[in-house]
């Protein structure tokens, strides 16, 4: 038999010359490096889309709140108080006395409903004071109206967190309220992701005439009054509610700030925080941890006592550094600090002053708006610095962008 050359059979020559090389040509390799990085192009969307969308939702609902702020401040001359009073229900202001006879307007059978009700003082937050400006007027009217009652012991009142009973059409669950992404929302009535701009913190014990002093890192300190703290160079909100504290001397009232309009910010509207998240906020609803028993009166409005706590349960505070922990702040200070804490704490008179800082379920940050109007997102590794000049209207602080 003979043996003919592989050049007499090409078809053999072309498979003996494929069998022998070895490795890929550059063409193919770049083919392989383009189907990868389409891949994940198509895949990377359907992984971050959801997270990504909350997220701007969020930031879609923040910046509706620092509009209503900014109209707020247009036809009132000042921004909102983190606490405010918006009327009574079973008291007459020209008289001086309780109303002989309580009726809910609101309820189905009105006159039967009495029994329910008790004359109270219409304390409330930041939020209160918004809702004009936030599709919810008649949820306001039931506020502002002596005639309604914001309390009632009838079926459906707010239980736990919302606060012991709040009427339901005085505390319902509004969406702008509630970040698409906030997964600790406790509360059944009034559902809140988000806080305003306390200021500086100062300790709730002694607010008529105790002092406080701020710890700055170059090792200086500023001691300020309960006042002073609510001045515009430390915050945008303050107290606007006239009340007696706890074991406080009978004639002496907690002091009122003085009103901070959006001329008073030489910051920069775009450079200083109106709101930000919180997943420890307490109801939208309910200033401080107040009940029912807490707003009612027997004789006179002046029986109520002011909601100590009601500078942190619906907002944001700065704190001064730590001088034990190296001139540092407090890690439960920080955006987001203690993480690990963060989604499963929850906030109670212990802990309120300490978790009255943003929160949120975002990665690395959270949604912040500005005085402006504008949105911006916070890294929650931001100076700590940088964040108090961000909540300091008159701080006279320069921030670049990068430093967010």
């Amino acid at each position: 038999m003979h043996l003919r050359r592989c050049s007499q059979f090409p078809e053999l020559r072309g498979a003996t010359m494929t069998g022998n090389r070895s490795g890929l040509t550059l063409l193919e390799v770049a083919v392989v490096l383009i189907c990868i990085v389409i891949v994940m192009a198509l895949l990377l969307p359907a992984i971050n889309g959801p997270h990504s969308g909350r997220r701007n939702q969020c930031s879609t609902q923040i910046k509706n709140l620092s509009l209503a702020a900014i109209q707020y401040s247009a036809a009132k001359d000042q921004l909102p108080g983190w606490a405010m009073e918006f009327g009574h229900f079973g008291w007459d202001p020209e008289t001086e006395t309780v109303l002989s006879s309580l009726v809910d307007p609101s309820a189905d059978s009105p006159e039967a409903n009495s029994q329910n009700l008790s004359p109270h003082r219409k304390i409330g937050t930041w939020a209160v004071a918004l809702l004009p400006w936030l599709d919810a007027q008649p949820t306001y009217e039931h506020w502002t109206e002596d005639r309604f009652p914001i309390l009632t012991q009838a079926e459906g009142s707010t239980t736990g967190f919302s606060g012991q009973g709040f009427h339901p059409l005085a505390a319902p669950n509004l969406a702008i309220m509630q970040c698409p992404t906030d997964p600790t929302q406790s509360e059944d009535d009034g559902r809140n992701s988000y806080v305003a701009n306390a200021g500086v913190f100062f300790p709730p014990n002694d607010m008529i005439s105790g002092q406080h002093a701020i710890f700055h890192p170059d090792g200086t300190t500023k001691t300020v009054t309960f006042a002073e703290s609510m001045s515009k160079q430390f915050g945008a909100l303050g107290n606007q509610v006239s009340a007696r504290l706890e074991r406080s001397d009978a004639e002496a009232r907690v002091p009122i700030a003085k009103p901070i309009q959006l001329d008073d910010i030489r910051d920069g509207a775009g450079n200083t925080v109106l709101f930000s998240e919180s997943l420890h906020a307490l109801s939208w609803h309910r200033s401080g941890f107040v009940n029912d028993e807490d707003l009612t009166f027997e004789n006179h409005p002046d029986e109520v006592l002011y909601p100590t706590l009601s500078r942190f349960t619906n907002t944001m505070v700065w704190h001064g550094v730590d001088w034990s922990n190296n001139k540092q702040p407090r890690e439960i200070h920080r955006i987001n600090g203690e993480r690990a804490l963060t989604e499963t704490m929850q906030m109670n008179s212990t802990n309120a002053a300490d978790l009255a800082r943003p929160s949120s379920a975002h990665i690395e940050g959270v949604n912040a708006a500005m005085a402006d109007g504008g949105t911006r997102f916070i890294s929650e590794t931001i100076d700590h610095r940088v964040w108090q000049s961000l909540m300091t209207p008159r701080g006279r602080e320069p921030i670049s962008d990068d430093a967010m």
